[in-house]
């Protein structure tokens, strides 16, 4: 049978903050290798790669298909949710299924407000293999656990998610079905290649969640994770590797593991990682720098103690200093990432975190306006302290807003101040000559003096 899998982008709907280049979707490249491997054939459509409206995503789809798969955030909701009437009215006949963390956190509601036959909850791989089982067989697609759907009583849930334990069982994503080509970020050498060595994180800050992955942490072996990037380097010839964990180290003695293979092996691609700041050491470091890791993104989030122990984060500012510094004294390229508006912050702590992120020798840093990302312990604050309407993720999700989300801190700043405040960050800290001078330097070493046009306008968009 013909499977389609999709990612919708609108021309309308402005990307998240922060993104500093464009990035394939592993997630369908997972469940693309996992429908090719039981024998089925692929589509895998990136509307990103490169953006396109969603009637020429529709056109892109073959008449034969047998079943239309689509990916959603909670954020790109809005964005899916006003493409799939038009995949409707184009296969009438074919189910339509919905998966990614929309339908993790709201099961109910994305069925109720779309006209998608099922979503999926959680991992998709082992549902996926089930559903197309029924597909082939003609049995209808209610009833799978793990599922939402619609029967003659409404719409129905099973939470029964069927998550995968051993990653390692999982065939490596199908990049090969994917414009590797059109993936580039102002910061990384092309071509480049993403990946994951884990699902999921084992802390627990407020501000973010882990229902999606099911409140599990579950890793890739060192010997998978050192097979998928000799693949990235033979056979995509990555110059880059992008680990997209959430926190890579958690592990120490796998990451030790692979960083001590990868010259052996003779890999000669330069890496990045995100992590955090309570996992590395000077030990950890040298590892990571003689395997090549070039460049550390760190959730700093903020500059002072207060509000990272309301963040849960379990940080502290005298080790987040030592350890960037650290970091720095062995050559890496470092990103900080901060947040503004937390509840309960005030203006002048704030402006302590910006002062922060300019005394560390940071390359690069990136600030966001705190919002209440679905399901997690900041949203459940939020709404008990009445900075943001509990209705309000219902009324998003059935299309009753305009597609933002509200900063949590509104009430008490307004957006605009904090949209000032953000742009002040900005603004101080990279119009800096040194910090200006080396970023330029990055950027012409890495990717070429045209890439020096793109960083302006992402830069531009963050402060305007």
């Amino acid at each position: 049978m013909k499977l389609a899998l999709v990612r919708c982008s609108d021309t309308l709907v402005p990307r998240e903050t922060n993104v500093t280049g464009l990035y394939p979707p592993l997630g369908l490249a997972y469940l693309a290798a996992y429908a090719r491997e039981a024998g089925h054939e692929v589509i895998l459509i990136d509307g990103d790669a490169p953006r396109r409206p969603a009637a020429a995503l529709a056109a892109e789809v073959p008449g034969d298909v047998d079943l239309i798969g689509f990916t959603s955030t909670s954020l790109g909701w809005p964005a899916v949710r006003r493409v799939v009437p038009l995949f409707r009215q184009r296969f009438p006949g074919v189910p339509l299924i919905v998966g990614g963390p929309q339908v993790t956190a709201f099961p109910r509601e994305t069925l109720e407000y779309s006209v998608f036959d099922l979503g999926v909850i959680g991992d998709g791989e082992i549902t996926l293999g089930r559903i197309l089982r029924r597909v082939v067989s003609g049995e209808p697609l209610e009833g799978l656990p793990g599922t939402v759907w619609r029967d003659a009583d409404g719409i129905q849930v099973d939470h029964d998610v069927p998550w995968e334990v051993d990653l390692d069982a999982l065939p490596m994503p199908a990049l090969d079905l994917l414009p590797i080509e059109r993936y580039s970020s102002v910061v990384m050498r092309q071509p480049y290649v993403a990946m994951l060595a884990s699902r999921g994180c084992p802390y627990r800050c407020g501000f973010c969640a882990q229902l999606y992955t099911g409140d599990t942490f579950r890793t890739h072996s060192p010997e998978r994770v050192l097979a998928e990037m000799e693949r990235a380097q033979k056979e995509f010839g990555a110059r880059e590797v992008v680990l997209f964990d959430e926190t890579f180290g958690v592990r120490r003695r796998d990451a030790l593991e692979i960083c001590e293979q990868i010259p052996r092996r003779g890999l000669t691609f330069r890496w990045n990682a995100r992590t955090r700041i309570d996992l590395l050491d000077r030990e950890l470091l040298r590892a990571m720098r003689d395997a090549g890791c070039s460049f550390l993104h760190l959730g700093i989030e903020s500059g002072t103690q207060r509000i990272l122990d309301r963040m849960q984060k379990k940080t502290h500012l005298a080790q987040i200093e030592q350890v960037v510094h650290d970091a720095k004294s062995m050559g890496y390229q470092l990103h900080g990432y901060f947040m503004l508006g937390y509840p309960g912050e005030t203006v002048e702590e704030m402006r302590r975190t910006m002062a922060f992120s300019r005394r560390l020798p940071l390359d690069w840093a990136s600030y966001t306006i705190t919002i209440p990302n679905p399901r997690t312990p900041l949203q459940e604050q939020a709404e008990q302290e009445g900075l943001i309407d509990p209705d309000f993720w219902r009324r998003f999700v059935s299309g009753q807003t305009d597609g933002s989300i509200p900063y949590v801190a509104a009430g008490q700043f307004g957006a605009a101040r904090l949209d000032a405040l953000k742009r002040e960050a900005y603004l101080r800290f990279y119009l800096r000559p040194g910090t200006l001078f080396r970023g330029m330097e990055f950027i012409r070493r890495t990717g070429g003096w045209r890439r020096l046009t793109e960083a302006g306008m992402l830069w531009l968009r963050e402060v305007r």
